[in-house]
């Protein structure tokens, strides 16, 4: 098995918590904005965003990486006016 090392992270304050989000490789970056862009609707990408943005589990890193994916599928449809208009278009 390979020998998984911890994700670099860095400092933000999410609704007036202070947390530690990952930070990507640029790389990965461009490969994950061209799936989406290749297999999902902006309508699906804001539905998801939005049922990702609540969750909460009993592991701190599960949550980070959760809102850090949450973070990067927002910047992916340029931001959180357009992730809520489109999750109100879908009626969300």
């Amino acid at each position: 098995m390979a020998k998984r090392t911890r994700p670099k992270t860095y400092p933000v304050e999410v609704d007036g918590r202070k947390t530690r989000v990952t930070v990507p490789d640029s790389d990965e970056q461009d490969v994950l904005r061209d799936w989406l862009a290749d297999n999902l609707t902006p309508q699906a990408v804001a539905t998801i965003v939005s049922f990702l943005q609540p969750v909460r589990t009993n592991d701190h890193d599960v949550d980070e990486q959760v809102r850090w994916f949450a973070e990067r599928l927002v910047e992916v449809l340029g931001g959180y006016e357009a992730q809520s208009r489109l999750a109100e278009e879908v009626g969300l």
